[in-house]
Parts: structure tokens; sequence; C-alpha cells
């Protein structure tokens, strides 16, 4: 799989959830596979590993990732197969696949054998045919990505270099080298330039060369001089021996990718055709010469008989071996340049009539060998100015672009991103790049993920928004509005990222996707609770009268005003949480402080409450303020100041214990009652079990409670976001 043997172990293994990893079995230029024991299946598996220094490119792991799952949907015989996808425990990104420990195509010699030579190719066109048809081009060839399974089956290995034509291109500037296997690559490849399945044929025909003669038709000491070779030497004749191969290694390495074979099915035919005619005499034939020489070896006719049957032989072997390998020496100009005869217009007609029978039935560009894109360009071929063949490609281009939309639609992006690279791929081959056809198609799916992106942009889904920004970089779909749009995108806030108004409190901003929880639109909490020294500024400034306080574990009120916000009947800082305040104080609070920063602050309910509380935070004995009568001793009596014990991963703090807090959801008869979500320091250990799992209560809502306080919801759209600015103050 384009790799090196490794000769020692590495410093570390890679930590991956559900294996245990033996060995590394060799390095590339970008990754390394390892063998390991999947555990679950007890079986043995090849993980190849992006190395750590190309994780550091997050674009590079994402593609990676992503093409990993393109290939893992080749379910075919001839296609090494991809089980698993994910990340290590350090995050650097992975594949599985099976353990194909007989070898490589580079550890045999095959020079004696032309069947077996043949019986390899043979499943690697079928192989590339099956990926061409789904949009995938495979881009590195070569002995080393073809491995032999228990059976001795060839399977090719290793699409993982099917990168971004800018990545193709950064490499090539960088490292002075293009992706793939320079021995292997064809012309337009070892020059960066766009690439279809014919550059996989142009490889396929350099490991013919190869299996043949034991040589690569080039080779040079350095990148720059071997690519230049493939550009503009001639193919390296064939020994005399192997020249019935000659015509059919020619068109495989055309220097222009027109003069190839179009697909891989028409050079398995070319194949065939190689083999079938160079077949020996059969047995019975070669038999019955035998007899009939040693029956007249000493016959005075021996001589006439001996050159009746060398002309014979002679004639068999032009009609069977020379005169078919001038035939397919010529099959380029002979499809390509010739215009059709006129005996050829019925012909023509009838292919017409197929091409519009298999468009309305759907066969667009599948199945291979009976579709309708294959049809109208063998019309062009012997016609490349059928004006009924041209328009039928632009239907082609039509329909492919509607089975794009749905499939964006559905949210099957992938679909969507294989379906454009076979048109591409038909726009490519066919020389169709200036129809309309392809014009209209790529204008439509231009504008339908410009409109999904704008519609996350104005949502604030940051990822969905990228998300749709790589699909129309991958697409090649970039455009000045694009980009704007990408820089918008980009400048969106992060699940987490801490945020403040002026004058008002810190934010954590939360998405509307995060974790399993899904809210109609993107928020901003308080990253804490309210505290008393904020509290306090409000009562300054309003004179609001604050309801009576009633001790929650006894349900009764305070007597003569005893308790109330000031002395909750436990001593006090104001820098934590405020309780004895009730759902109606909270209320007047949050329009206090919509007034005061020009934005919108509410109580949060009960579903947005827990939307915050999705990423777990650690209820461990220290961790929270939380009551164990246990031997646990978190070094607090009743509430805690804000921010004392550690934050969750988004950086909430005190979901857990505390104080539990008020939402704004009431019970189901009326909102005297309103639900108070979350545990406080009165809850011990065992009780509290995780934020988002802590039970509610309904409470009455004119009263305040000693271990009740808040924190408010800030409303954020497209337009309030502006409002906002990053937070680095810490509280």
């Amino acid at each position: 799989m384009a790799l090196a043997p490794e000769t020692s172990p590495l410093a570390g293994m890679p930590e991956i959830d559900g294996y245990r990893v033996i060995r590394p079995l060799g390095r590339g230029g970008m990754a390394t596979v390892y063998l390991a024991q999947q555990l679950s299946l007890d079986r043995e598996v090849a993980i190849k590993v992006l190395s750590s220094l190309s994780s550091q490119d997050e674009e590079l792991a994402l593609r990676f990732e992503h093409e990993a799952r393109i290939i893992a949907r080749l379910e075919h015989p001839s296609i090494v197969s991809v089980h698993h996808v994910g990340r290590t425990a350090s995050g650097q990104p992975f594949y599985v696949m099976p353990w194909l420990s007989r070898g490589d195509l580079s550890q045999r010699n095959l020079q004696q054998n032309e069947q077996e030579i043949a019986e390899v190719l043979r499943a690697l066109l079928d192989a590339l045919g099956y990926a061409h048809a789904r949009g995938v081009v495979h881009r590195d060839v070569k002995p080393e990505n073809v491995l032999f399974d228990a059976s001795g089956r060839p399977q090719l290995a290793d699409f993982g270099i099917a990168l971004a034509r800018r990545q193709v291109s950064d490499r090539i500037t960088s490292n002075g080298l293009a992706l793939g296997s320079g021995g292997y690559m064809s012309p337009e490849q070892s020059r960066a330039q766009e690439v279809d399945g014919r550059a996989d044929l142009y490889s396929v025909g350099v490991l013919t060369y190869e299996l043949l003669t034991g040589e690569l038709p080039f080779r040079a000491t350095d990148p720059l001089s071997l690519a230049l070779k493939h550009s503009q030497e001639a193919i390296p004749r064939l020994p005399v021996h192997l020249q019935h191969w000659q015509g059919f290694i020619d068109r495989a390495m055309a220097k222009n990718r027109r003069q190839r074979f179009r697909n891989a099915e028409s050079m398995r035919r070319a194949l065939d055709a190689v083999i079938n005619r160079t077949l020996p005499l059969p047995a019975h034939t070669v038999q019955t010469l035998r007899t009939v020489s040693r029956g007249i070896r000493h016959s005075p006719l021996w001589l006439l008989v001996s050159g009746v049957a060398l002309a014979v032989v002679l004639v068999w072997l032009y009609t069977q071996w020379w005169r078919p390998a001038q035939r397919l020496q010529a099959t380029t100009a002979s499809e390509i340049d010739q215009p059709p005869s006129p005996a050829a217009a019925a012909a023509i007609s009838a292919r017409l009539q197929v091409a519009r029978e298999q468009l309305d039935r759907g066969d667009a560009v599948t199945p291979a060998g009976d579709n309708a894109a294959e049809s109208y360009l063998d019309i062009l071929k012997a016609e490349p100015e059928n004006a009924d063949a041209l328009a039928g490609l632009d239907e082609v281009f039509r329909s492919l672009g509607e089975s794009v939309i749905v499939a964006l639609a559905d949210g099957r992006d992938t679909d969507a991103r294989s379906l454009y690279a076979q048109a591409e791929m038909l726009a490519t081959e066919g020389g169709l790049g200036m129809r309309p056809g392809w014009a209209a198609m790529r204008q439509t799916v231009s504008g339908v993920l410009q409109r999904r992106l704008k519609d996350a942009i104005d949502r604030l889904d940051r990822s969905t928004a990228l998300d749709q920004v790589q699909v129309l970089r991958l697409l090649s779909l970039q455009t000045s509005e694009t980009d704007a749009l990408r820089q918008l995108a980009e400048s969106l806030p992060q699940a987490g990222q801490r945020l403040r108004d002026n004058g008002g409190p810190a934010l954590v901003f939360l998405p509307a996707r995060l974790g399993g929880s899904q809210l109609d639109r993107p928020v901003a909490m308080m990253q804490r609770e309210l505290t008393v020294g904020e509290f306090a500024q409000f009562i300054h400034d309003s004179r609001h009268r604050v309801a009576e306080c009633t001790r929650r574990d006894t349900r009764l009120p305070s007597v003569a005003g005893n308790r109330h916000w000031r002395k909750p009947g436990f001593p006090q800082g104001d820098d934590e949480p405020v309780v004895c305040i009730s759902a109606l104080d909270v209320d007047a609070y949050a329009d206090w402080l919509s007034q005061k920063t020009g934005a919108r602050y509410r109580v949060p309910s009960l579903a947005e409450w827990r939307h915050a509380a999705q990423v777990p935070a650690s209820i461990e004995c220290g961790s929270a303020n939380l009551h164990d009568r246990r031997g646990c001793d978190d070094g607090v009596g009743f509430t805690s100041p804000s921010g004392r014990f550690a934050a969750d991963p988004l950086g909430m703090t005190d979901l857990v214990g505390n104080v539990s807090e008020w939402t704004a959801s009431c019970a189901a008869e009326s909102c005297d009652k309103r639900l108070v979500a979350g545990s406080s320091w009165r809850t011990d250990r065992a009780g509290a079990q995780s934020a988002n799992a802590s039970p509610v209560e309904l409470l009455g809502a004119r009263s305040g409670y000693d271990d009740v306080g808040v924190r408010l919801l800030r409303e954020v759209d497209s337009q309030s976001l502006q409002g906002l600015r990053a937070d680095q103050s810490g509280r």
C-alpha cells in the first residue's frame, strides 16, 4: 500500500478503542499501517493511521476520513474493503482493513505467465470500472497496492491519496512531487492537472509493461525528469516475443488521454482480444500435426508437405496475431477520427433510440455498458457534431443535476458528491466542458449549495455552514461570493465560545445541535449563576420588591422576614449565587438586564437548560458543591463562589451542585408553579448523578427558596450577534 517496510518498532503505538495494535507493517509519506487484533471478533486486521504531522492539518484529516468513508462504500470483490473509520485516542484519523498476508504484486514474477498477468489485469480493471462509475479515481495504481487474499485473488488497495485538487497542487509546490507514484503516473497527473479514470488506465498500462518485461517503461534519477519522460518520450517497444501486446500498451499509455481507452470496460475488451488471439494451437491440432509429420517424414513428398504446412502456419499466424495487432494499434484512429459512412446512418439512428430509452428509464450513467452517456459518446465518435447526441448529453447532465439536488435535500452529501464526480468525469472525458448542459448543472448545484450555506449562516450553524463550504470546495464551485460566505461562516461562534454584551454577564455560545439535543435556534447561556452582587445592582436601580423566602427542605416560610436574598440563613459573599429569589423576581431581573444591554435576556425553558447540560461534568468528590454524609468533604458548607469548581468541557460552571436553577417551564394547569432544574448544595452525590439527569421539581413561582438561583439565557440571531464580543475576562 505504497509503504516501505519497517525495520524497527515505533516508540509508541496508537491507542485505538476496540483494537490491540501489534506492530507496524509499513510507513508511507502520510500514514502508517499497523497489524492489529480486533478484540470483538478476535481477528487480525490492518489499520492505516494518518501521521501525527499530517493530522495537524485538520482539513487534511477531515479529507482522509471523508475519502475512507467513500472507499467503505465500494463493495467489490477486487477492492480491499474498509471495516471502520475513526480517530485514535490522540485524535489521529484511521481506518481499518482486512489483513491480507499473501503479499503484494511487487513480490511476484509473472513474466513467463501471460495468462496470470491477464487475470490480475482483469481484476484491476473490474475494480477500477466499478470505482470510476461511482466517481472515485484511485490515482496510485502500482504493484504495491495490489494485494492478494488467502485464496490468491488480487485486490486493489489504498485509494487514500485521492485528495482535493488544491491539496494536490500544494503537495507539488512544497515537495516537488505530485500525489501518486512517479513511475506509474499519467502525464496529466504529474503536471497536477485535473484527472479522471483514464489516469488510472494509464497506470494499468505501465503496470502491464512492467509485468511483461520486469522493467518500468521509463526511469529517471529525479521526479521531474521522470515526469518529463512520461509526458514527452515515446513509449518503448516490447521484445519480439511480446509484440502482440504493443498495441494494447500504446493505447493505454497514450500521452493524450483522449486517445486512451475510454473506460475500464473497453480496456478489458482489448485485453481479452490480446489474450484470445495469442493462445497456442489447440492440443489436438498439435498431436495431429505430429502424427502426420512422422508418417511423411521419409516420403518423397516431404519437402512439398513441409512447404504447405509452413504456409498454413504463416497464414494462421497472420490472421490470429499480426493482423489483429495491427487493427488494435489502429483502433484510436478508426474510433475517433473516421466519420461514419452513409451506410452507418441507420445504425446511428438506432443507437440514438436506444440512448433515449436508456435516459427515459433513468440509466443516465449507469450501469456500465448500458447507459445513455456511453451511447451518446459512441455516436459522437462516429459523428462528432451529431446534434441529437450533443442534446442528449445535455439531458444527461440535467438528469444528474436533479439527482445531485435530491441527494443534497436528503442530507446524502457523499452520494451528491459521487454523482457530481460522475458528471464531471463525463464532461472531461467527452470533451463536453463547454456544453450548456454541464454549465447549467454546475450553476444549479452551486446555487443550491450557496442557499444551504446562507441558511446555515442565518441559523448561526457554523458546523453545517463549513460543511457546505467544504462541499463547494471539493466540487470546485468556489466563487467570489462563496469566498465571502466562507469568511462569514468561519467568523460564526463555535460551541463553548465565550461571549459578552457591553455591561452584560459572561456567556457561553450553545449551537442549536449539541450532543443529543436539538433546539430551534442557537442560544447563549450565562456561564455561571446570577450572583448576589449582580442582583444587588438590579435592586439598587429598580427598587424592586423581592418575594418572601422559604427553606426548601421544610417548605416553611421565613418568620418576620428573617430570611431574604441578603440573609438566606447563612453568610454569602457578592460572588456567590443569589438565592431566595422567586421566579417572578427572576423575570423582573431579565427585563432590567435586557433594557440595560439592548439584548434579549430571559429565563431558559427546561429543554434549553438541559441543552446546556448535554456535556457531562465530573461529580467526583471535591469536583462540585454537593452534600454527602459518607465522608466526602468538599470544603463548602452552603453556597460556594461561582466558578470555584472546575467548569465542564463547554466552560459552564456549577451545572452540578451549588444551587438549583429556575426555568421558564410551567405546570400543565398554570404558571403559578415553575420547574426547577439541577442539584444544589443540599443534594447528596448519589442523588446528583449528572447535570442532565438531575431530577426536576415544581415550586411555587411567587416564593423564593434558599437553595434555588438562576442563570439567564441570551437570545442570539445573525443580527443580535453583532452586539456580542469575545470574552477573555474569565468571569
